[in-house]
């Protein structure tokens, strides 16, 4: 059917002019009737939100954001996957002019606020400058620039409350369909290597931790909401379902975590924000180095307590590996963006040990063939050197310092979402990166940091101004 639409050039332009059509109908919709606009501009969000983490089924991994970077995209394939980007800007442009006022006040904000986190942006955007290979990094980088924007675009659009209740509505519905999958479609529902539910994302251990952040927004709405109670608590328990089926120690560790967040946040806001701050980095380090011996040393805890995790095994070898041999080439400013694993390099692959252009590293009686580092930092060092990754934990304490002050100093009338969600957020962000390498991809886990770091720097300066408003308003009374 597909070829027959598109064996003559009349077909394609017919095609085209329909499509043309529809595309104006829709604006001119949207512009007369801004309810619609508002409407349909949360559902493109909301399926933009769902569609992030990588999802396996078609037609998603066509157009997911990552396949622009691919090096196996034709030119065609590229267009149309442009072209429908553009294409659902223009219709929703009417509702986008109104949030797109002084963008350049709130950069300016980021940049005032949150100066490391600007500056480690533009680490990324001219490390193709030293990379081997700079039409490939600068290829990535642009695709991750431009869903960068996007990621502030909507955290600047919505309040993190409004914001939870899409990631809240989009993770049950990826909940939802993983179960379809894993029960009626095993062969792409199922983890060949685990024997494990996978659902419609790439690998078990990615679902699992999605679920955590879903079943904790549906745990905060069962609390917020009695209405629908019943609703929470059925989706909070879907979503530990999957956790369960997925097999994941890293993320029952990683939801205890978060819950055990959620419970001290009352505590947290009596204190001032010297000690809440203390206090968290204190339970975060603790954390942390519970996760990593859970995780990775104390095997009879992973097999007997968590169900054992195979994918966890062979990553320590890995990681002295990397900082004795490879980290000391490039120290300072790394191989550039996705610069450093390229196996269709062969042996000039810089990540390579072998002339096949792979890295073999030694796992029991044979060897494994690592994609990544298994650990975002690393992956940050590897790609962007220390001063990268200098850049990138400065930030990140900067934006954990506003997560917190938020917290205690919650905008006013606003729900508990609103002011856990950052700090939320930042813990779904930096646990999967101790044994796993999402942290600077166009996905779900480089969104979250955007939408904290980002969304904080616009909403506590305008919070300043506020208050310093009204302070001179009192004085002049």
């Amino acid at each position: 059917m597909k070829e027959l639409l598109l064996s003559t050039p009349i077909n394609i332009l017919l095609i085209l002019f329909v499509g043309i059509v529809y595309i104006v109908v829709c604006f001119q919709l949207v512009s007369r009737y801004r309810s619609l606009g508002v409407i349909l501009e949360k559902f493109i969000i909301g399926l933009y939100l769902f569609s992030m983490p990588g999802l396996s089924i078609a037609p998603f991994p066509t157009f997911h954001p990552t396949a622009l970077a691919s090096r196996d995209k034709t030119l065609p394939s590229a267009i149309v996957q442009i072209s429908l980007y553009f294409a659902l800007i223009f219709i929703i442009s009417p509702t986008l002019r109104k949030t797109l006022k002084n963008s350049i006040e709130d950069i300016g904000k980021v940049v005032i606020s949150n100066p490391f986190f600007c500056i480690f942006t533009l680490l990324i955007t001219l490390s193709f400058a030293w990379s081997d290979t700079p039409m490939h990094t600068l290829k990535s980088t642009g695709v991750l620039i431009a869903t960068t924007i996007v990621a502030a675009y909507i955290i600047k659009r919505y309040t993190y409350c409004e914001l939870g209740v899409l990631l809240r509505w989009s993770l049950l519905v990826t909940a939802a369909v993983s179960t379809f999958y894993a029960q009626f479609k095993p062969a792409i529902g199922i983890n060949n290597t685990k024997n494990s539910w996978q659902g419609i994302i790439d690998h078990p251990n990615k679902l699992a931790a999605l679920m955590v952040l879903s079943s904790v927004l549906w745990g905060l709405e069962a609390f917020q909401n009695p209405k629908r109670r019943w609703l929470s608590v059925m989706s909070a328990l879907l979503s530990l379902l999957v956790i369960q089926k997925a097999e994941s120690g890293g993320a029952r560790v990683l939801f205890i975590v978060a819950t055990l967040c959620m419970f001290s946040v009352r505590f947290l806001k009596q204190l001032p924000f010297q000690w809440s701050f203390f206090f968290i980095v204190i339970f975060l380090i603790l954390s942390i180095s519970g996760f990593i011996v859970i995780t990775e040393n104390l095997e009879a805890i992973v097999v007997d307590g968590l169900g054992k995790d195979m994918t966890l095994t062979g990553r320590t070898p890995l990681w002295e590996y990397l900082f004795k041999e490879k980290i000391p080439l490039r120290p300072v400013l790394g191989h550039g963006f996705h610069g450093f694993w390229q196996p269709w390099r062969g042996a000039a692959n810089p990540a390579a040990n072998s002339l096949s252009g792979k890295l073999f590293m030694p796992s029991g009686a044979g060897y494994w063939s690592p994609p990544h580092a298994h650990n975002g930092f690393i992956e940050i060092i590897l790609d962007f050197g220390y001063l990268g990754l200098f850049c990138f934990i400065m930030g990140l304490i900067k934006t954990l310092a506003d997560a917190v002050r938020y917290l205690i100093n919650p905008p006013a009338k606003s729900q508990m979402i609103e002011s856990v969600l950052p700090l939320l957020l930042l813990i779904l962000i930096v646990f999967p990166n101790l044994t796993e390498s999402p942290l600077l991809e166009n996905n779900h886990i480089w969104y979250y940091y955007v939408f904290v770091s980002v969304g904080l720097s616009i909403k506590t300066e305008q919070k300043t101004v506020v208050k310093k408003v009204t302070k001179s308003h009192k004085a002049l009374i």
